[in-house]
């Protein structure tokens, strides 16, 4: 079997390190990760996108047959997609496949449910995420316009402990309160499509492999409130539950701050397509009971 080149941008990060420990298990691509410091750079080349002669003799001189941008920003998402995505989009060969990981954040107004095919709404500037899922919507569209040869993957949080040992902070920071006896405070109507690091490791490398393209939501099907998140995974972790305590957010409040309520996700298309099982909220193995059959 050929080898294919795989250029994972972002593989130093929470998710980008599942991606990568997945893909080195596969015998059939040639891999090569990123990551933008030189400190923790070791098995990973140190690259910066928004470097554009740097990025692109880089791109020039690896030639992937297939790119994953796992890459995400804390502070300007914007320029990695103003500057880095558009010299990917410049000089990735059409034949070239690009897997591009969103975020359920590009649906604005919160009515749940979304499926691939739904328009994207533009989250409200009061929130603090729009800046991020803002750029996210402009890198799909920016992809759809000119790389045909695509695979958009969207995602809600992302949680479970990852191939490094990592956990997401999310479920970091409540081990710590509920170990220290402090409560912790989640919304018990503010829904999201959680999906574990694993699952969506698994999902990729399949994707990877597989003739599909077009836009594809990932996870269970059952959608969970920050609450019930929150709840089920301090049962998991043999945590003191009780100590998880649901509060509300009333719709005129969630307008006043620009919080959508419900960026829950279709997931159908997903659990038809892969053979990847979505485990819900709660199971940390990831064989048995957990696989999601949309029950």
């Amino acid at each position: 079997m050929e080898e294919h080149r795989v250029l994972l941008l972002g593989g130093s990060g929470y998710l980008g390190s599942q991606i990568y420990h997945e893909l080195l298990q596969d015998k059939a691509i040639e891999l090569l990760g990123t990551c933008f410091s030189a400190s923790i750079a070791g098995h990973l080349l140190q690259i910066d996108v928004t470097d554009t002669p740097s990025f692109t003799a880089r791109l020039q001189e690896f030639s992937p047959h297939v790119v994953i941008w796992a890459l995400m920003s804390a502070t300007d998402e914007r320029g990695l997609i103003e500057k880095g995505l558009e010299v990917l989009l410049s000089h990735l060969p059409e034949e070239s496949k690009l897997i591009f990981i969103s975020t359920d954040g590009i649906f604005g107004k919160g009515t749940g449910s979304y499926r691939e095919e739904d328009p994207s709404e533009p989250l409200d500037e009061r929130n603090p995420l729009a800046t991020y899922s803002n750029a996210k919507i402009r890198g799909e569209a920016r992809i759809r316009e000119r790389h045909p040869n695509h695979v958009i993957v969207r995602v809600g949080p992302i949680y479970g402990r990852n191939a490094a040992g990592q956990w997401d902070k999310r479920i970091a920071t409540m081990c710590a309160d509920l170990k220290a006896g402090r409560e912790v405070s989640r919304t018990g109507n503010l829904y999201k499509t959680f999906v574990h690091v694993e699952d969506v490791g698994n999902a990729i490398r399949e994707l990877l492999h597989s003739s599909y393209l077009g836009t594809l939501h990932l996870g269970p099907a059952k959608k969970e409130s920050y609450y019930s998140f929150y709840k089920k995974m301090a049962l998991a972790l043999g945590l003191n539950a009780d100590g998880v305590k649901e509060t509300l957010i009333t719709e005129a409040e969630a307008l006043e701050r620009g919080i959508p309520l419900d960026t829950s996700l279709n997931t159908n298309k997903a659990h038809e397509l892969l053979q990847t099982r979505f485990r819900q909220v709660g199971w940390e193995n990831a064989n048995g009971n957990d696989n999601d059959k949309g029950d």
